[in-house]
């Protein structure tokens, strides 16, 4: 079977069967014995031309750029994929390392004191908790970490860290984000692909990445102290990147 047998030879022919010869999708021994009965009726002949002058003005429409918004997904779910994902833990190791943070085991006494920043008072016969007790100072991993420290022409450079990150430091929430973008006439769509705290130029300030388009990033540096809606000098340096 070569399928000559289900294709007619002869007029008159469909628009469908036509359209498969002009697009090169028969087979070739079926196109090299249709095309020159169909190029020699004049009918099918108009229809060829047809087809011919429609791929000519569909080739000489101007390219159809992407919507932002498709973009800033795209660029998003790009940017999600970079980051690390956490590791899996197994439950029992997960209880072993709880158990070990509380002090189980051994010492739950000290570890409660420790917690509660109780200083206990030993004798042989009773436990008094001391009246001097202080509570015991606490820190957040976010407030710990030291913030990269950059120059203007070194922004690029921490892009991959700054994805790696949702932490608003100083700016402490997306609202505020919002309003000091704002201030400096910058747009953006919910959360920033990443941001963190950053020092630039020795000064104390806040880097958000934004979506600029397919493979493009938006650098926004801001100072925590003098950004806001109606304060564009809060925007300490804006450039846009496309990373290698």
């Amino acid at each position: 079977m070569t399928g000559m047998e289900r294709v007619p030879m002869g007029p008159p022919w469909s628009v469908d069967l036509i359209a498969d010869l002009h697009a090169g999708v028969l087979p070739p021994e079926v196109a090299a014995q249709l095309r020159p009965r169909v190029e020699a009726d004049p009918e099918a002949r108009e229809i060829l031309q047809a087809l011919d002058a429609t791929l000519e003005d569909l080739h000489a429409l101007p390219p159809i750029p992407m919507p932002d918004h498709v973009a800033a997904r795209i660029d998003a779910a790009l940017a999600a994929e970079a980051r690390p994902a956490a590791p899996v833990v197994s439950l029992d190791e997960a209880r072993k390392r709880r158990n070990r943070r509380l002090g189980l085991g051994g010492g739950v006494l000290v570890a409660a004191a420790a917690a509660f920043g109780i200083v206990l008072a030993v004798s042989p016969g009773t436990q008094q908790p001391s009246n001097d007790a202080k509570p015991a100072p606490t820190t957040s991993s976010a407030n710990a970490a030291t913030p990269l420290a950059l120059k203007r022409d070194e922004l690029g450079s921490a892009v991959g860290d700054v994805l790696k990150a949702q932490n608003f430091g100083p700016l402490e929430t997306p609202d505020r984000l919002a309003g000091c973008l704002r201030g400096g006439g910058i747009t953006s769509s919910g959360n920033p692909l990443g941001i963190s705290p950053i020092t630039l130029d020795g000064k104390d300030a806040v880097m958000a990445i934004l979506p600029a388009g397919l493979g493009q990033y938006r650098l926004v540096v801001l100072d925590p102290e003098t950004c806001g809606p109606d304060k564009p000098e809060g925007v300490l340096a804006d450039t846009t990147i496309k990373p290698r």
